[in-house]
Order: C-alpha cells, then sequence, then structure tokens
C-alpha cells in the first residue's frame, strides 16, 4: 500500500544508533589521525626543493579539501544517525496517538 510504513522501531532505533556511533568514530580520526596527517604535512617532509615545492602545490589544496570534508562528513553520519533515532521515536509516537484516537473513537 501506497504511504504505509513498515518498522521496526528496535532494528531502527540499534541501527541509528549504530550510525551515530559510526560517526562519532569518524570524527575521532578526525580529530586525531587526519589532524596528525595535516601538522606532518606541514612541515613539508618531501622537501622545499623545486620538486617538492610543485608536490606541495598539488597537494597542499588537495589536503585541505579532504580534511575540510573528512571533518563535514563525519558529523554528517553522526548526526544522521541520531536524526534517525529522533524519527523512529517521533513515527512511533505518532502511530500511538493515531492508534489512540481509532481506540476511542470505537469507544465513544
Amino acid at each position: 500500500m501506497t504511504g504505509e510504513l513498515n518498522l521496526d522501531p528496535q532494528r531502527a532505533t540499534a541501527a541509528g544508533h549504530d550510525l551515530s556511533l559510526a560517526g562519532t568514530q569518524l570524527v575521532s580520526l578526525d580529530n586525531g589521525t587526519v589532524a596528525e596527517i595535516a601538522a606532518a604535512s606541514q612541515g613539508q617532509p618531501w622537501g622545499r626543493d623545486d620538486i617538492g615545492a610543485a608536490f606541495q602545490q598539488s597537494y597542499g589544496p588537495l589536503l585541505q579539501q579532504f580534511t575540510e570534508a573528512f571533518g563535514q562528513i563525519s558529523g554528517y553520519v553522526e548526526a544522521l544517525g541520531d536524526a534517525a533515532v529522533k524519527s523512529v521515536e517521533d513515527n512511533t509516537a505518532a502511530d500511538d496517538r493515531a492508534s489512540d484516537a481509532v481506540l476511542k473513537s470505537y469507544r465513544d
């Protein structure tokens, strides 16, 4: 049926929590490993000669884009998991309210 929502609240909530935890782990990687790589790259360990400068010219902007994107995506994944849990709660509550309204209409 169109518009019907088949929801297993426990499973969906668990999946939302797992997604949020994955986002938290990505944030941790961003604050740890990714930050360490970015910090180590500031010293230009590949050298500052012509070849090192050419490498830096290509690598620097890509590193910047990667670290920014990784940080944003990490936060998005974490927030998406939280939003999924909230959605399950909202949908379950709406279903409970609708059920109560239907039962009340039969009683009245």
